[in-house]
């Protein structure tokens, strides 16, 4: 039966650990597709549970599903082995509890009926919990068409989309110049240097690609650690220092730039949801909201402000001083060390 669909020079990298009630769904969703890719390649981060056995059900089925094992490294190292297995031409990245709308690859078929040099289709996602009560969407056939990946970057920053999954798009495996790293945030810096190295781009505002929201995932769960928001704060400093070598137009940079300290600050919320925040990180969230996020520039303002600030909410005179510090230099380094030190 595969062999009577047509086939897309495309490569599906999956990711896989403990995910025996999940890996089966997501991999139904991928063959079932009427276009076929030419390869699924799943790789086993150290499963203890049984989705080894679940994989090599389909790789016995399925000449094109692949199973690779490794120790547990991490779902980095997991993308990465994905990325040297891989032989096709195009490459998506899909996580193991996820579902592909059914005509996903069919919609990218008909992308590169238009035109066969589409370096990357990006596409929108929704959300979902259980796969009994999802309900697909009819897709919009309307496409955009960008010349560089510079303006669909743009395009997706002024609908006030922040860009950072790499399961969002499809794209040519040539174009990945970089490699991930860590455990968490690992997908950042990869999509911006991916969507900013593309030319020929193709964009649908249909979802294409459900997200499942499960307990155990960490905005579900509301459960990081101190170490998950230091590590975060480490990866908008890359991403800050790569967007702004780029020669998208200032307010891009940003409006990009923004969604990361936002996220960063939103982070810092999650971490004291079950906790009680103490007061002087609420003042640093503050401070670091005015003088990084709005961008208030203005010195001896921010100076006065802060003197105001801290006597009507009584904080200690050495903390007044970095925030003044801060407001002069503007070193949001310095500041964002000061934040992460500070959680408890």
């Amino acid at each position: 039966m595969e062999n009577e669909k047509l086939i897309l020079n495309l490569s599906i990298i999956i990711p896989c650990y403990n995910i025996e009630n999940y890996i089966e769904q997501c991999l139904n969703s991928i063959i079932k597709q009427a276009v076929q890719p030419k390869e699924i390649i799943c790789i086993d981060d150290g499963s203890t549970d049984n989705t080894a056995n679940f994989i090599q059900e389909f790789t016995q089925k399925f000449s094109y599903v692949k199973y690779i094992y490794q120790t547990n490294q991490g779902v980095s190292q997991a993308r990465n082995v994905g990325i040297n297995q891989a032989t096709g031409q195009y490459i998506q990245f899909v996580d193991p509890d996820d579902i592909l709308h059914p005509n996903l690859f069919a919609t990218f078929l008909n992308v590169l009926n238009i035109s066969n040099t589409i370096e990357l289709f990006y596409f929108e996602n929704q959300d979902f919990e259980k796969l009994e009560n999802l309900e697909f969407n009819n897709i919009d056939n309307s496409l955009i068409r960008f010349d560089t990946g510079n303006e669909l970057f743009t395009h997706i920053i002024e609908d006030k989309k922040y860009p950072g999954a790499c399961w969002r798009y499809i794209f040519k495996k040539k174009m990945l110049n970089l490699r991930f790293e860590g455990r968490n945030h690992e997908d950042h810096l990869i999509t911006l240097d991916v969507l900013l190295s593309a030319n020929l781009t193709y964009y649908s505002k249909s979802p294409l690609y459900y997200y499942r929201k499960r307990a155990s995932s960490l905005t579900s769960n509301k459960k990081i650690s101190s170490q998950y928001i230091e590590l975060f704060s480490q990866i908008i400093e890359k991403c800050t220092k790569y967007i702004q070598k780029s020669n998208l137009l200032t307010i891009t940079k940003t409006q990009y730039i923004n969604f990361l300290r936002s996220d960063y600050l939103f982070n810092i919320n999650i971490y004291y949801l079950y906790k009680e925040k103490p007061p002087i990180i609420e003042m640093y969230m503050h401070i670091y909201t005015r003088l990084f996020i709005k961008n208030n520039a203005k010195k001896l303002s921010n100076i006065l402000y802060i003197i105001r600030f801290g006597i009507r909410n009584k904080i200690p005179l050495k903390h007044i001083m970095v925030f003044i510090r801060v407001s002069l230099n503007k070193d949001i380094n310095f500041m964002t060390n000061k934040i992460n030190g500070l959680l408890n």
